[in-house]
């Protein structure tokens, strides 16, 4: 079994407009975005320069029901909030 130690995790609900913050949405509404995809996520993090892994297996605790799926990020150093919105801000440039 891998390690995950240097990655951060990045679920496609994080980045959703129509959820709540206690659904898990990260993001103010102003960042978030109305439908976003685990390919959508990895893109735009690898045109950051971030290494990225995908894990189209898992699910989000609090939604399981929902698509499964997850992004694993090396985050070089940064805070998970601050590499968030850098992915939300490069979402929105290509959407």
């Amino acid at each position: 079994m891998r390690t995950r130690k240097p990655f951060l995790i990045f679920w496609p609900q994080y980045f959703e407009k129509r959820r709540t913050r206690k659904e898990g949405r990260r993001l103010p509404q102003n960042l978030a975005l109305d439908k976003v995809s685990l390919a959508d996520i990895a893109k735009a993090a690898k045109r950051l320069g971030y290494k990225v892994e995908m894990d189209n297996v898992s699910r989000y605790p609090r939604t399981w029901w929902d698509a499964p799926g997850r992004v694993l990020i090396d985050p070089k150093g940064k805070k998970k909030s601050r590499v968030i919105k850098e992915i939300a801000k490069e979402l929105r440039k290509t959407s």
